[in-house]
Formats: C-alpha cells, sequence, structure tokens
C-alpha cells in the first residue's frame, strides 16, 4: 500500500513535470510572438516617416496677438515643399480663436522661387473681406512672415493678385 501511494505520487509529479513543460513553450512562444510584434511595430513607426513639422502663426480672435499651430506635412523637395505649406496656410487655422490670415476661398494660384525670392500668386477671393479674416493688409504680413519663419532660404517674398503685383519684401 506504501508502495502503490509512493509509485502515485510519483506519477503525479510526472503529470505535473509533463504539463509544465508544455505550458512552458506556449508563454515562452507567446513571449517572443509579442516582442516581435513590438519590433516590427516600431520599424514601421520609424519606416513611415510622418512628415516634417511645420508651425503656423494665425492672429487670434481676442487678443489680436499672434497664436502658433504646429502641423506635420508630408515631406517634399523644393518649391513643391513649399507650395503645400502655403496651401495649407491658406487653409487657415485649425482652431477657432485664431483668424485665417486671408479670406475663406483664397488659393494659390502659381507658386515658385528664383534664387532667394518666392514669388505667390493668389486668387481675387482675398479681396473679399469675408468673415473672420485677418485685415488685408495684416494678412500679407502675417502671411510673408510664415513663410520667412518656416524657410528662412528665402530673403524676399513677392505677392500678387491675380498676375498683378501688391506688395513685395
Amino acid at each position: 500500500m506504501k508502495i502503490d501511494k509512493i509509485n502515485l505520487k510519483k506519477i503525479e509529479v510526472e503529470k505535473i513535470k509533463d504539463l509544465a513543460k508544455r505550458v512552458k513553450g506556449p508563454r515562452e512562444f507567446l513571449l517572443v510572438a509579442i516582442a516581435l510584434a513590438f519590433l516590427i511595430s516600431i520599424v514601421c513607426y520609424l519606416a513611415a516617416s510622418q512628415g516634417r513639422r511645420y508651425t503656423f502663426r494665425f492672429q487670434s480672435v481676442d487678443s489680436g496677438r499672434n497664436n502658433v499651430e504646429s502641423r506635420f506635412l508630408p515631406s517634399r523637395r523644393g518649391a513643391e515643399k513649399v507650395s503645400l505649406y502655403v496651401d495649407e496656410l491658406l487653409l487657415g487655422p485649425k482652431t477657432e480663436r485664431s483668424r485665417p490670415v486671408f479670406s475663406p476661398g483664397t488659393k494659390a494660384a502659381f507658386c515658385f522661387e528664383r534664387g532667394r525670392t518666392l514669388y505667390v500668386n493668389l486668387t481675387s477671393d482675398l479681396l473679399e473681406k469675408s468673415g473672420n479674416a485677418s485685415e488685408i493688409m495684416e494678412g500679407m504680413d502675417l502671411f510673408k512672415m510664415n513663410i520667412k519663419k518656416a524657410f528662412p532660404k528665402y530673403k524676399q517674398v513677392e505677392i500678387y493678385i491675380d498676375k498683378r503685383g501688391v506688395l513685395q519684401n
């Protein structure tokens, strides 16, 4: 009887050891799978460029001071990068407490660079003061300031409205 109990205990211990061996495998597999998923997600995050961060300044509705917004824009090269920035600037602020630079609907007809000068042609929608947009002259100053701060290589920004020169500097 004692021998049976000892044999029974040995059998139970062996069953527990076998069970532990089986459970140990899936635990290791689960840990490796989680670590692998983490590494893959980091590589995908780093590989998928989120673009470049740009700052935009808009006039505050309350105080008239400038509010700053940050946005990520897709990475582009050369004049396409500036054109994308100008289009985003013309869309206006994301916050409600900031004024758009120009009237809604203003678009850039063309935007190109020559040397250290940027030439921007805006549509005539700019002249129609609508919504809570900044005053036209304040908007032009703010427009130029945004471009010069985002792209310091431009020393001069020439703005045209329907291909007519308006403000240079």
